[in-house]
């Protein structure tokens, strides 16, 4: 079946990041595959001065708050702003790489009742993987209910199926099967019973549409992430940022840096030096 842009509403997450949204944003409309989706703008009581900016923007819409709610209550309101049968939950750092990925996602949940989302950025490689394949599409699921999954969570560093980075949901997966994010406790701590919570059950999985890695989103500018508590993080920041202009000009080589890089932060992590 084509894909239906009334099936697909983009949330973007925000919060005073205006400028790197409006880059986000315009990289989203640039692609005629998804005209006619509508953009829904969640934004966590950012200042007069990025709220003006947002305003600007054209926003199918904009979902405020009277003042700053944390993570959770941002999602939660993006998510029940949408009356689309999928969401593409979006950071406003988050650059858009690969359309195609976007719609073989839909297209997936479309044809798969047990996917329940299809993660855009990542590395599965450690998870333990189903291949399945739709309409010539290939996908990858995490079977999160597996005694190896069991087993991966048993020792460091902490890795989930879910992630809150790019990724196509199915509006049942907040509606009724998970259900909605913690409010009003700190975001590490809503990412993490959001994990948990996915884990919980057993009706609905996570997907990806590599095996190995999935880059269909890239961030904009690793040193103004919004997770800067972890030491993981910093590092991330200080790293990420020196190897950034290799990007353009060698794509393979930095792909490279960074896998060697992410196994020496994986064996900081088991070490216990690093969280």
């Amino acid at each position: 079946m084509p894909f239906q842009p009334q099936d697909l509403q983009v949330v973007f997450i925000t919060y005073n990041r205006s400028h790197l949204l409006a880059q986000s944003l315009e990289r989203i409309r640039q692609q005629p595959q998804l005209q006619g989706v509508k953009v829904v703008c969640s934004d966590d009581c950012s200042t007069e001065e990025h709220q003006a900016a947002i305003a600007r923007m054209g926003f199918d819409r904009v979902v405020s708050a009277p003042k700053n709610g944390g993570l959770g209550r941002n999602n939660n309101k993006g998510l029940r702003a949408c009356d689309s049968k999928y969401q593409l939950m979006v950071q406003d750092d988050c650059m858009l790489l690969n359309v195609q990925a976007v719609l073989d996602s839909v297209a997936i949940l479309e044809a798969d009742p047990s996917v329940g989302m299809v993660r855009l950025h990542g590395e599965p490689g450690h998870f333990p993987l189903i291949e399945k394949e739709v309409q010539g599409v290939r996908y990858w699921v995490a079977d999160h209910t597996s005694p190896a999954y069991e087993a991966l969570k048993a020792v460091p560093p902490r890795r989930r199926v879910y992630s809150d980075q790019p990724h196509v949901r199915r509006r049942e997966l907040h509606e009724r099967v998970v259900g909605y994010y913690a409010e009003g406790i700190q975001m590490e701590r809503t990412e993490r019973d959001y994990e948990d919570r996915m884990d919980a059950q057993s009706e609905l999985f996570v997907a990806f549409l590599h095996p190995t890695e999935i880059n269909a989103f890239d961030h904009l500018q690793h040193g103004e992430s919004i997770r800067l508590a972890s030491g993981k993080n910093r590092m991330d920041r200080m790293i990420l940022n020196v190897l950034e202009p290799l990007k353009l000009r060698d794509t393979a080589f930095y792909k490279g840096l960074r896998s060697a890089y992410r196994k020496v932060q994986d064996t900081l992590e088991r070490a216990g030096l690093l969280r």
